[in-house]
């Protein structure tokens, strides 16, 4: 799709006859229209392109070919509207493919809108290149050897980017440097070549065209086509033709009549173009519309971006519109422009965001000075930003420089601004104005200054003198914070009704401790009703002042309610006893017993014996914060004694039934010490139902009271509850009344049996007994420690067995235990056969197990299982007793085996064949008997190791597993005819794989056909045919391996011939290649057989290179050049391997045969580069005098740098000069043909090839070159670089050769340029050839060179016309008075006259005058006054004239002078008259100030002639003053003249009315007439 979205085109190709041609079809739709055209053609592609250089155009091109012609054409075709008054582009012009590839057809096509070419790459690789406004084609060459199937447009230069086949990526693009040269130089198949360079470099701005853009300017001009001459400069690339030349020249041509002038014409077109006017242009024509003032004009080109900004135009349009201006500078970007024009069009606000914006520094300093006074402001914006510092910047402007501005203004609030915002990061080096913004403000301002106080910004300041300001202003507050000396803090702080309370607290927190200290101390001590102020000061500092200093404070003045208040702010931080004591002991002495208990029950930070020792010493009416912190700290026994002595006994009550009943076993114990009623403890028990019984019986219990808890303890059991402590307490009173503990033991559950256990051990071991086992287990230790040691033995085994704790019976099982045999009798003979659980069997079988009593377990399991029927049956049971027979006694085994039925043979045949037992017979024995073959071979195979036992275990059985693993065996032991036998016998085929390994390796290939023939018969498997054929072959039965192949098989044919291959079995490799097709190594099997003939048509079948190469490479050593040359032919059309061929010719050193292979392959389809350049490397090498023809004919398709290394290694100069040129290495072609000279230089190539090198030293070098060798053709070479190469430094390298005049005529030719060294070296020539016509016209038409130099060395020159070059010179660079005298001396007096009247210098005017008067020379003197005629006083020539009497020939001048008067009292009066008429208002006040006398020497201002007239009493006065006169005599500003000759001038400036001129010029006009 087009860029538009109008249009689409979409192509394909088609191949009618199966490949033998290609045609291409495409459809291209119009979306607009909604209308199809189906074309023939290939590639088609749409761009947008300048086919006129102001005008683009939407094209479409393609390449079409219809399928009945064979010749293609580029189309380039315009679809979008055309420039108007032209037609639409339609262009078709034909393709010429390369012959070599006739059926080449076009797969890319992709237009290049920058450079207006379009890129086709086709099938073949070539790479054309067409012109895109007339089609015509630039550029064909073969850039690739495979197919080119993708690209895409490089967007970074405007190329294409292509994907080969190979998947190599190319990179096509236009060289902007060498494709006009390349044009020019290299396409004169194109008719005007030269012209489609220039419109191509014209369009796309390319260099390389200059000259064509010169010339073609100069012949516009010349026909007075300005306009035309003009589009030519503006798409000249460059400054080319855009430059100071060109507008002088435009400025300089005539105007024809009804046209506009040439100039204006040259910018019209400028402006009319797409593009701007450069610097030079842009002052030019802005020049001249500010002098018609249509500053509107500029500003529209500005917008429109038609003018290049310069700072120059700005300061132009500065003079005219200071705005204007202003946005010309910002938009340069010149900062510092843009400041001034902002603080000169008044825009003070605008300063600081573009400074911001560019990041400019301007002199702050001096624009706030400005700025201040009249927009403050604005000046406080700029100093802030001057003086930031934001990101570690320093200011750009001196802070205190600024402040001073402000200060200077009496701008107070603007400084205080600028300060706070300067001064921020507190800097030390800036405490004076720190001191200095506070200062002010708290004289002017205090709440300014207060505000910043609260910012605390400032700590650099001076203090004191700031803290004396403000207690004179009452600031008191700051007046502490800046304070340091303490004195004055503790009179400034006493002013407490100033100050505020939290202003005081928050101040006190600055000061060291003991400083606060003393000042809280002033504070109480002045006033009491500064306590509060204290409290607060101390709870917000107690943790900076020691809490007890403060509490002493207040206890100094006994102020116990401040200590209360005090304290109990800060008791929740605290944790000091003594500071809750001091709380507790306040708080007590007023009164406030509800916070002492609040302070005992909550907190844990005071001493509770001190304080109860407080507390008991000041005895309490209610003692409850005493019962409080007794029971929390554990003072009950103390408590209670206090409370039973001092009559408080229902506190005693109310402490247990309140606070805490769980203190009554301590208080029942205390009470039976103190020997307390009966009664009194009767009553409080009466009253607890619950408490820690656990305690209570035991305070009861220590003391031998227990009975006397047993009515309580009853009650307690009644009420059902289940407390432990209880009914282990009712045991023991049980137990020891002897009142029924066995049922009350027996029935009870909820007792400790533990304790009742340990209680009843001495009493009755049978009742411990009970209580153990009422546990559960929970005292099991302590029942066997009791069995043990009262020998009840069958107790504890039954116990033990009923139990069925395997953990347990561990324990006791253990080989420490002294009881351990007794306690095994127990089991074996008494509790194990009167049990009739199972369980309980195998629990304790298993106990014996893990406790290592094998014989004993064979005991017990022998009478278990073989003497009882109840057990004899179980499974377990007989493993068990196997498995322990195996482990243990071992000859008891094989017996048991053989008694026992119902065991799991798998299992204890497993453990039989274990390393530690080793049973391998019993194993055998056990798998016969269960009836497992397969495992009893594999006994007999893997334990036993016995192969003829196998055998015949085998045939007895014969059984095709017992086979297979005998088999399996006998392979393992290398027995491979019986293992193969096995198999065979197994008829088993699954080890088919160890089978052919282990056949192979002992070369068994005859019993191995066996198996795998039976191996056949029950699996299709690809080895076994393959290894099949492999034996057939290693055994030599080709007529065996034929039949097999023939028949149905699933044999990998290629791999079996691969084997063969590898082992040398051609005549098998033979028949299996031919059967699987693979000619590549049916080719290699018949070059081994010498069948040469057949392997080379075996080797067209494969093609492949790699079958080539062999076959070739065997022929050659056959010495079969024949066959080994229809080989070759293959190869060489791969690229890759290409050298591998050329190296087995020339291993056997036949480069005849292998230079006329190669020159064969020249003129195939398929030829590529490699071909060409290994060809020329072998010419180079073999026959050098073939190789510069095969250069010329085929050097676009060799490989330039491979075959350059080849011509330097066999010393082919000539040759490498060509490639050189033609890779575009001239430097290197240069640096050959002067290293080589005698062999590889030729003058017209030199000449052609230094014109593009880049290292310009090889000019110098060549010219020292050609001097050595070629002298004659030395300008030839200069003239050909002579826009390449440094003038000057050529000239320099001539010089110092000493044969500078050979390049006379090379000079001549670049004089043009005005070079200094060039002019020099001329002028030099000239001055020693005498050549003084030459000299003066390079002098006068070539000013770049010392003139003063050249003067001084021919001003005593012997011929005359060299002396009047050196007073010549003299005259142009202003040495007139030297110029003057040398033509004096030489008596060449006009030469004199000119140099005067061209200096404009009075003096040398009348000093050339006296001369002629001195020498008597009246016609010179003539001569010299007409020819000075501005420069000559009139009083000076007619004192001379009249002295000499040559009167007659000063006339003239007289006359043309009182012509020139005339003329411009006329113009005064002219402009006397405009003055008037301004001046009507001021003409009274005029009139009295022009008589004054002062009046009358005050400057004229700014008229041009002014008049005076000569004093009264200087008698004649001609009066003439003239002042500003362009022609004709002037006299200052007014030089009156009077009295006699010589006298001097009288009068001088001054300012007359016009009446009084007027008057003036009649009575002198009266007096001259």
């Amino acid at each position: 799709m087009d860029s538009s979205n109008k249009w689409t085109i979409m192509g394909g190709i088609s191949s009618p006859d199966g490949g033998q041609s290609i045609n291409g079809t495409m459809q291209l739709y119009s979306i607009e229209h909604k209308q199809q055209q189906i074309i023939e053609g290939f590639t088609p592609s749409f761009a947008d392109a300048n086919i006129d250089p102001t005008y683009k155009s939407s094209i479409v091109c393609f390449i079409g070919k219809k399928s009945s012609e064979t010749q293609s054409f580029v189309h380039i075709n315009e679809i979008g509207v055309p420039k108007p008054g032209s037609n639409k582009l339609k262009i078709k012009k034909p393709i010429s493919y390369s012959p070599d590839v006739a059926m080449d057809f076009p797969v890319i096509m992709q237009p290049s809108e920058k450079y207006g070419v379009i890129f086709m790459i086709s099938k073949m690789g070539y790479l054309f290149i067409f012109e895109m406004a007339t089609g015509e084609t630039i550029f064909r060459n073969r850039i690739s050897n495979d197919l080119v199937f993708c690209s895409a447009k490089n967007t970074s230069n405007d190329g294409i980017l292509c994907i080969n086949r190979k998947g190599q990526v190319l990179s096509v693009a236009i060289d902007e440097e060498k494709v006009i040269p390349y044009i020019l130089n290299s396409c004169g198949h194109i008719p005007d070549n030269v012209g489609l360079a220039f419109k191509m470099a014209q369009r796309s701005n390319l260099p390389g065209a200059d000259e064509l853009f010169v010339k073609q300017f100069n012949q516009l001009l010349a026909q007075a086509d300005y306009s035309g001459a003009a589009r030519v400069a503006i798409s000249a690339p460059g400054d080319l033709l855009r430059n100071m030349n060109t507008i002088n020249k435009f400025r300089t041509l005539p105007q024809a009549q009804g046209q506009p002038q040439p100039l204006l014409q040259y910018f019209s077109e400028l402006l009319n173009g797409s593009g701007k006017l450069n610097a030079i242009e842009s002052m030019e024509l802005v020049k001249r519309v500010l002098e018609q003032n249509r500053k509107n004009l500029i500003e529209e080109w500005i917008k429109n971006d038609k003018l290049e900004i310069t700072d120059e135009l700005g300061e132009l349009i500065n003079r005219y519109d200071p705005q204007l201006a202003l946005s010309i500078f910002i938009r340069k970007g010149n900062p510092e422009k843009v400041v001034q024009g902002f603080v000169q069009t008044g825009q003070f606000e605008q300063i600081i965001p573009f400074c911001k914006r560019s990041n400019y520094n301007p002199d702050f300093v001096g624009i706030i000075t400005k700025v201040c006074p009249v927009n403050p402001e604005a000046a406080l914006n700029l100093a802030k930003l001057a003086c930031n510092r934001e990101g570690g910047k320093q200011p750009m402007a001196d802070v205190n420089q600024v402040f001073q501005i402000f200060m200077g203004f009496n701008r107070i609030q603007e400084g205080t601004a600028f300060l706070l915002e300067a001064l921020a990061g507190n800097r030390s080096e800036e405490a004076h104005l720190q001191t200095q913004l506070f200062e002010m403000n708290i004289k002017f301002a205090p709440k300014v200054a207060e505000a910043i106080f609260q910012m605390k910004m400032f700590t650099h300041y001076d203090k004191v003198k700031i803290a004396q300001l403000c207690e004179q202003q009452q600031l008191f507050a700051r007046a502490l914070e800046n304070y340091t000396d303490i004195n004055d803090i503790r009179r400034v702080i006493l002013n407490t009704h100033v100050l505020k309370k939290e202003e005081i607290v928050e101040f006190l927190g600055s000061l060291d401790p003991q400083q606060a200290l003393a000042c809280l101390y002033d504070l109480l001590k002045s006033n009491r009703q500064n306590l509060q102020i204290v409290i607060d000061s101390a709870v917000a500092y107690n943790e900076t002042i020691p809490t007890m200093d403060l509490i002493k404070l207040f206890e100094t003045f006994g102020a116990f309610n401040g200590i209360f208040f005090f304290v109990s702010n800060i008791l929740n931080t605290c944790e000091d006893p003594e500071v809750y004591f001091k709380f507790i002991e306040a708080s007590v002495k007023l009164g406030n017993f509800r916070e002492v208990e609040r302070v005992i029950r909550e907190t844990q930070h005071y001493d509770p014996v001190k304080v109860k020792d407080f507390l008991k010493e000041f005895r309490l009416q209610d003692p409850r914060p005493l019962i409080y912190l007794c029971d929390m700290h554990g003072f009950v026994d103390e408590l209670t004694r206090y409370l039973y002595k001092n009559g408080q006994s229902r506190y005693i009550e109310a402490y247990l039934y309140r606070v805490n009943i769980q203190a009554t076993p301590a208080v029942m114990g205390t009470l039976l010490d103190l020997d307390a009623e009966e009664s009194f403890i009767r009553k409080i028990m009466g009253g607890i139902t619950m408490c820690n019984v656990e305690e209570l019986v035991d305070e009861f219990d220590k003391r031998n009271k227990l009975k006397f808890l047993q009515g309580w303890l009853e009650a307690r059991a009644s009420e059902h509850n289940e407390d432990p402590a209880i009914h282990t307490a009712l045991a023991k009173i049980y137990v020891s009344t002897a009142k029924e503990p066995q049922k009350f033991l027996e029935a009870n559950n909820f007792y400790d049996s533990k304790i009742v256990g340990k209680y009843c051990e001495d009493i009755d071991p049978h009742l411990s007994v009970l209580a153990y086992k009422k546990a559960k287990g929970a005292c099991d230790q302590e029942l066997i420690e009791l069995t043990n040691k009262h020998y009840l033995y069958r107790i504890q085994a039954k116990y033990l067995v009923e139990r069925q704790d395997v953990e347990l019976w561990k324990e006791v099982l253990q080989e420490e235990n002294p009881h351990r045999k007794q306690l095994v009798e127990q089991v074996v003979q008494s509790a194990l056969p009167d049990t009739k659980n199972a369980d309980e069997v195998s629990v304790t079988v298993k106990a014996f197990i893990e406790a290592d009593l094998p014989h004993e377990l064979i005991d017990l399991l022998d009478k278990i299982v073989l003497h009882t029927s109840e057990f004899s049956n179980i499974k377990h049971l007989q493993n068990l007793l196997i498995y322990t027979a195996i482990k243990s006694a071992k000859d008891r085994v094989m017996d048991y085996i053989n008694r026992l039925e119902n065991f799991d043979g798998h299992k204890l045949a497993k453990y039989a064949l274990e390393p530690e037992n080793n049973l391998f017979e019993e194993a055998f024995a056990i798998y016969t008997k269960i009836n497992e073959p397969e495992l009893a071979v594999d006994v007999l195979l893997s334990k036993i190791g016995d192969l003829e036992r196998s055998s015949i275990f085998a045939e007895k059985i014969n059984d095709p597993m017992v086979w297979s693993k005998l088999g399996q065996a006998q392979l393992n032991s290398d027995m491979v005819s019986e293992a193969i036998a096995s198999y065979i016998k197994a008829n088993d085929p699954t080890s088919f794989v160890m089978v052919i390994g282990a056949a192979e390796r002992e070369e068994k290939y005859d019993e191995l056909i066996q198996f795998l023939k039976m191996a056949r018969e029950q699996m299709k498997e690809p080895m076994v045919d393959g290894e099949l054929i492999y034996a057939y072959a290693k055994v030599g039965s080709l007529n065996d391996i034929e039949e097999f192949i023939n028949q149905t098989n699933s044999a990998d044919i290629g791999r079996c011939g691969d084997r063969c291959y590898d082992e040398k079995l051609w005549e098998a490799g033979k028949l299996l290649y031919s059967h699987a097709g693979n000619n590549g190594r049916l080719a290699s099997c018949l070059v081994h057989l010498k069948q040469f003939q057949a392997a080379l048509e075996a080797a067209k079948k494969a093609n492949t290179p790699k079958t080539w190469k062999e076959v070739s490479c065997a022929c050659v050593r056959a010495r079969e050049f024949r066959l080994a040359a229809v080989a070759g032919m293959n190869i060489l059309i791969h690229p890759d391997h290409l050298e591998d061929l050329i190296d087995q010719y020339e291993l056997f050193g036949y480069y005849e045969e292998l230079i006329s292979l190669l020159e064969n392959g020249l003129g195939g389809e398929r030829s590529h580069i490699g071909l060409y350049t290994e060809l020329g490397v072998l010419y180079a090498k073999y026959m050098p005098k073939r190789l510069m023809d095969h250069l010329r004919t085929y050097f676009q398709k060799v490989n330039i740098p491979k075959l350059l290394r080849a011509c330097e290694t066999y010393q082919m100069w000539n040759e490498a000069v060509f490639l050189y040129s033609h890779y575009d290495e001239f430097d290197n072609a240069i640096q050959t043909m002067m290293d080589h000279s005698p062999s590889a230089w030729q003058h017209d190539l030199f000449v052609q090839n230094i014109q593009k090198v880049a290292n310009s030293d090889l000019y110098y070098r060549a010219m020292g070159f050609y001097l050595e060798e070629n002298p004659l053709l030395l300008n030839d070479l200069l003239i050909s670089i002579a826009n390449k190469v440094d003038l000057t430094k050529a000239v320099s390298e001539m010089r110092k050769l000493g044969f500078l005049i050979l390049i006379e005529q090379f000079l001549r030719t670049v004089q043009i340029q005005n070079i200094s060294a060039v002019n020099e070296a001329l002028n030099e020539i000239y001055i020693e050839n005498e050549d003084h016509e030459s000299l003066r016209t390079s002098v006068t038409e070539f000013d770049n060179f010392d003139q003063i130099m050249l003067a001084k060395k021919v001003e005593s020159h012997e011929l005359l016309e060299f002396r009047r070059i050196a007073a010549l010179m003299y005259r142009k660079n202003k040495k007139y008075l030297e110029s003057i005298r040398l033509s004096q001396k030489d008596e060449l007096y006009k030469d004199a006259m000119e140099t005067a009247q061209e200096s404009k210098i009075p003096d040398l005017a009348e000093g050339l005058l006296r001369f002629f008067v001195s020498i008597k020379d009246r016609e010179c003197f003539g001569a010299c006054m007409f020819t000075c005629y501005e420069l000559i006083k009139p009083d000076v020539a007619m004192e001379l004239a009249w002295r000499t009497g040559y009167m007659e020939f000063a006339m003239p001048f007289f006359i043309q002078t009182m012509r020139d008067m005339r003329d411009r009292l006329e113009t005064v009066n002219k402009k006397t008259d405009d003055i008037e008429k301004k001046e009507e208002k001021k003409q009274k006040e005029e009139e009295v100030q022009q008589y004054h006398p002062d009046m009358l020497m005050m400057g004229m201002g700014n008229m041009p002639l002014s008049l005076m007239p000569a004093q009264p009493d200087m008698g004649m006065g001609m009066g003439m003053g003239m002042g500003g006169m362009a022609t004709g005599m002037g006299m200052g500003g007014g030089m009156g003249m009077g009295g006699p000759m010589g006298m001097p001038p009288m009068g001088g400036p001054g300012f007359m009315q016009p009446i009084f001129v007027n008057q003036l010029f009649t009575t002198n006009l009266t007096q001259i007439a």
